[in-house]
């Protein structure tokens, strides 16, 4: 069954529930389609939807930084499905 959240978060949405990986990292089951996704469903309703709404280092909805220790920080794009690697010289 769905579990809501108990840390003060909005509920997940009817149908939803949070769960991890071999590793840890939290995914989301949709049972209503019978789908995965890395992306938070609650996210749509409190992130921002561009990078021009964004605020400091806020990233928009359907994006995460992650760390690698050979090439340091670089973004994911989960909506299209695409890495970035940003290099400051």
């Amino acid at each position: 069954m769905p579990r809501k959240a108990g840390n003060g978060q909005l509920p997940l949405p009817d149908g939803w529930e949070e769960a991890r990986d071999y590793d840890g990292k939290v995914f989301y089951i949709d049972h209503n389609t019978k789908q995965t996704s890395w992306i938070d469903p609650r996210d749509r309703l409190t992130k921002p939807l561009s990078f021009a709404d964004c605020v400091g280092d806020e990233l928009p909805w359907g994006w995460e930084a992650a760390y690698d220790p050979q090439i340091g920080v670089y973004y994911i794009d989960h909506i299209n499905r695409k890495c970035f690697l940003y290099l400051l010289y």
